[in-house]
């Protein structure tokens, strides 16, 4: 598994570096956050990280061809092509791939190390830092649009937090960028 581990972050870095999605900060606040909860919940640690790596491995290239939508599907498919080149067993694959499948969170979870997945991507707009990171990078476009893509992402990533630790661990962080944002809006 350690040698997949390699292969799958160098890839993801790799794509990150070529489209610059998703923002290398985000990855690295998801990676972080899904090995502390893997380590509360007792999950697979493996799993994760290789999840939190993959999840939107493809975001770039999905944005580059106007195809957002299908970042998940795509980064789906990368998974599956980089497990089909590892020696990992069936069940950690199967896992894995639910980890990106479900990353933007779903009514039943595959697995907890999936659950962890998607929170972990949460972090990455509900948190202060993530946040942050987002208003620092994005700022290719027009601020009006980013205040929106914030406030929708920010929305999105809040409804879709499900471990109740996460909740109360970023519920205060939640409230002050909705509190900022709703400043900004007026502006």
């Amino acid at each position: 598994m350690d040698e997949f581990l390699d292969k799958v972050k160098k890839f993801a870095l790799l794509e990150q570096s070529r489209t610059q999605m998703p923002l290398l900060p985000h990855i690295n606040i998801s990676a972080e956050v899904g090995q502390l909860f893997a380590t509360k919940f007792k999950a697979n640690s493996q799993v994760v990280q290789a999840g939190t790596y993959l999840m939107d491995c493809m975001i770039g290239e999905a944005l580059k061809q106007n195809r957002l939508k299908d970042h998940i599907e795509m980064s789906a498919n990368k998974t599956s092509e980089l497990i089909l080149s590892s020696n990992i067993s069936k069940n950690d694959a199967e896992n894995i791939k639910y980890c990106v499948l479900e990353h933007h969170g779903v009514t039943k979870f595959y697995s907890i190390e999936s659950e962890i997945c998607c929170n972990a991507d949460c972090y990455r707009s509900v948190s202060i830092k993530g946040f942050s990171y987002a208003i620092r990078f994005l700022r290719d476009m027009p601020f009006e649009e980013l205040i929106e893509l914030l406030k929708n992402k920010v929305e999105e990533k809040w409804q879709a937090l499900t471990l109740d630790m996460c909740k109360r661990e970023i519920e205060p962080q939640y409230k002050i960028i909705k509190n900022y944002l709703s400043y900004l809006s007026k502006q």
